[in-house]
């Protein structure tokens, strides 16, 4: 693996080492996995490091310029209207999540007589509830993906045959989730390809493309003449419009029905914009939530005792579905200690970013990783792209104990992050400092959101406890397929 490799090469040359052109002598990349230096980059020198200008022509087509693709200036504006949208009570709505709970349930299916599901590929299962939830919560309706692939996959069953070119043309069209799917594989490719991202391109990526930004496209004009309704009617109270005439509860700025793009759409007046900014954020809230719930199902399995300590939790902290003690909550599901350690060392293992790197705007330093010692400062020449591999820091001994690339939930316990001989980083009470969503200030705008779902949905989780009950069976392993790469 990929990672076994950047193992044996940071062990060889150290925690912050460089690759230096044979010819010229500069410095082409520097690697690192040294906390400081990664809070360097993504906080407190924020401004000196720029994204690379691969990501955004990468994913023009289907997103364009947003909070994840812009820098300076532009990245600022971007993110100070958006993270206001995620602090407020829409996004701690848990019971709008509980449609799309039962629906990977339906999907995973009855349990046999020999104690087996069929098997089943859960990161697509996933996939399609944090997509159905995420546009519940963008559009205020959701794309109803799992729907679709239910239908598709009964209507194909019954056809014993392939999807030829017309019927797939269809599907492209009339289901937001395939167009979404299809669209992202290649945005994936063009950004493994790098300088040579244009490179993936083709008949299917457009139209998905044309697709997914129209699907946006259509709720964004109807929250706009909603909100231009809604002020016209403000404007009438004001004057002292008869009260038969004004009906505000009717109409409302602040209404849900269009999700939190009713609540931009004042803000951005070119509607492109707007939409960049959703497609952007509707990305980053289903691929990082799918993936660390997916893990969470693996590590689950392979781990009967935390498995059963998690369910002892959650029926101890919420009760049983037919004797619940307190409602579930978002609040709630905060308060729930071992769930939160559960989620918070399966994003330690398996973190939903583990490579990055950020681009030198002006000459600038790294706090270490320079001198014999390597605890000196580090000269950063402009233009010098800089690497971080959040997978191996994560794992790091001397940070996180000699069982570092082990799963033990209970690291996360106790006071400020000890619990025994363990004793936690000090960045590790927000692993954002160093995930994909990284933007900053060490807080991704999307984090509450992705703290619902995953919450929710391992809560939910107790209700498969007959599927795990034989954890010694080696078909387990198989019936939770995860594509590692795409």
């Amino acid at each position: 693996m990929f990672n076994d490799y950047m193992h044996s090469v940071f062990r060889k040359n150290g925690p912050t080492h460089a690759i230096v052109e044979p010819s010229g002598g500069d410095t082409k990349t520097i690697y690192t996995i040294e906390p400081e230096n990664i809070k360097t980059m993504l906080h407190t020198n924020f401004s000196d490091y720029h994204r690379s200008r691969n990501m955004p022509n990468a994913l023009d087509p289907v997103m364009g310029q947003g909070v994840f693709t812009s820098n300076g200036k532009a990245w600022a504006h971007s993110r100070s209207l958006v993270k206001a949208q995620f602090s407020t009570q829409r996004v701690r709505n848990v019971a709008k999540i509980e449609p799309y709970v039962q629906n990977v349930f339906k999907e995973i299916g009855n349990i046999g007589k020999d104690g087996w599901t069929e098997p089943l590929e859960v990161l697509l299962t996933f996939n399609r509830f944090t997509l159905d939830s995420a546009t519940e919560f963008m559009f205020g309706t959701s794309a109803e993906s799992h729907r679709v692939a239910m239908r598709e996959k009964e209507m194909f069953i019954a056809k014993k045959k392939k999807r030829g070119v017309r019927a797939k043309y269809q599907l492209v069209m009339t289901d937001f989730g395939t167009a979404f799917d299809i669209a992202l594989d290649y945005v994936a490719l063009r950004l493994k390809l790098g300088r040579l991202w244009f490179l993936a391109d083709g008949f299917w990526f457009r139209i998905a493309s044309y697709k997914v930004k129209s699907y946006a496209d259509n709720y964004i004009r109807e929250a706009a003449a909603h909100a231009g309704e809604a002020a016209k009617r403000a404007q009438k109270k004001e004057k002292g419009a008869a009260a038969r005439d004004v009906d505000s509860e009717a109409v409302d700025l602040d209404d849900r029905r269009y999700g939190l793009i009713s609540a931009l759409v004042g803000s951005y007046p070119d509607k492109v914009a707007l939409r960049n900014q959703v497609m952007q954020l509707l990305v980053a809230g289903r691929d990082t939530t799918a993936a660390t719930l997916t893990w969470s199902f693996i590590l689950l399995e392979a781990h009967p005792t935390e498995f059963n300590r998690l369910q002892s939790n959650i029926i101890e902290h919420f009760g049983t579905e037919s004797n619940p003690s307190r409602p579930v909550t978002f609040e709630n599901l905060k308060s729930c200690a071992y769930l939160q350690w559960v989620i918070s060392e399966v994003v330690r293992l398996y973190p939903t970013g583990p490579l990055n790197a950020r681009k030198a705007f002006v000459n600038t330093v790294l706090p270490v990783g320079g001198g014999v010692d390597g605890k000196s400062p580090v000269a950063v020449k402009a233009g010098t792209t800089v690497a971080y591999n959040t997978y191996l820091l994560h794992r790091r001994e001397e940070l996180w104990g000699e069982d570092s690339w082990d799963f033990k939930p209970e690291r996360w316990g106790g006071e400020k992050g000890r619990l025994g001989v363990y004793s936690l980083p000090w960045w590790s009470s927000n692993l954002s400092w160093t995930t994909a969503c990284d933007d900053g200030d060490g807080l991704c705008p999307d984090s509450n959101v992705a703290t619902v779902r995953s919450n929710f949905q391992l809560y939910a989780h107790d209700e498969l406890r007959e599927w795990y009950s034989n954890h010694s069976r080696p078909e387990a392993h198989r019936s939770l397929s995860i594509p590692l790469a795409k």
